[in-house]
């Protein structure tokens, strides 16, 4: 009787071992299953493939527009992150995720084309500005502070058009006294006058803008109509940037604002430069 009970006992044991092990086994196919189908849903921004747009998701495309990744987690992690579907990913997707994390836009332009067949996208380009600083052979003290901080300066606009612009252009920098503040060619001459205070970063960056057509392509006059920018590129941009499907760029026979530089104190943040390179790229695009 005893035997019996023990048997009895352990078989009992036994298939709930059994059931138990069965179930986990059901639990993991189902876990699969469901991450599979969680997964396959494609949503634009969604880089990581988790199913919802995220600051993580900003991040990766930030990380992947300064070249610090080369894939996305995701499985269609570059079709996700060019949500304005132009066939790249650079600062104006940057741009769009920002409006979106922050509710001033509600979906991406890309989720407004029609589907199409999907094509390999290139890598994001990165800017190919240069510059050379012209120095005297004996230099004065003069000379030799200016040119530090003019360097300086210089180093830091470039870093700022080489990672948010695709942009191509070889500079020269000069340091001549005689300017009063500081102007920049389309040639692609840039002087900096005695005035230290314009010996900046932000002053680079407007300069630099006047080098690759600012206010000095043939065809600005003709993208200025009464005193609004008209080139499509740009106008989208700082809609996205903004979240305001009416904002237009001011402008005049040589400047652009917002976002122009005009003055070091329109800058608040690093963003401003960033918007600004932004801007300047898109309106290389409309052909200045």
């Amino acid at each position: 009787m005893i035997n019996i009970m023990i048997k009895s006992g352990l078989l009992h044991r036994k298939s709930g071992w059994v059931k138990a092990i069965v179930f986990l086994f059901i639990s993991v196919i189902l876990l699969a299953f469901s991450n599979f189908a969680y997964c396959a849903e494609f949503v634009y921004g969604d880089v990581n493939g988790s199913g919802s747009v995220d600051s993580v998701d900003y991040a990766l495309v930030k990380g992947y527009i300064l070249g610090m990744i080369t894939e996305f987690p995701g499985p269609d992690g570059k079709k996700a992150g060019d949500v304005n579907a132009d066939g790249e990913i650079n600062s104006i997707d940057f741009a769009l995720m920002k409006s979106y994390l922050l509710g001033l836009i509600k979906k991406f332009p890309a989720e407004d084309i029609p589907a199409v067949t999907p094509t390999p996208t290139a890598p994001p380009k990165k800017g190919n500005v240069t510059y050379t600083l012209v120095k005297v052979s004996n230099p004065t003290a003069d000379q030799i502070d200016a040119y530090n901080r003019i360097q300086s300066a210089m180093d830091k606009a470039i870093e700022f058009y080489n990672n948010y612009t695709s942009i191509t252009k070889t500079l020269t920098v000069y340091y001549e006294p005689s300017v009063s503040t500081a102007d920049g060619n389309i040639n692609g001459t840039i002087r900096f006058g005695s005035n230290r205070s314009y010996m900046n970063h932000i002053t680079a960056m407007h300069e630099i803008a006047h080098t690759v057509g600012v206010g000095t392509s043939g065809k600005w006059s003709s993208l200025i109509v009464n005193g609004v920018y008209t080139g499509p590129n740009a106008t989208a941009a700082i809609r996205a940037i903004t979240g305001d499907s009416n904002a237009v760029i001011k402008g005049d026979s040589t400047h652009f604002w917002p976002y122009g530089l005009n003055y070091t104190s329109e800058v608040k943040s690093d963003q401003d430069l960033i918007n600004h390179c932004i801007i300047v790229d898109a309106m290389k695009k409309d052909g200045i």
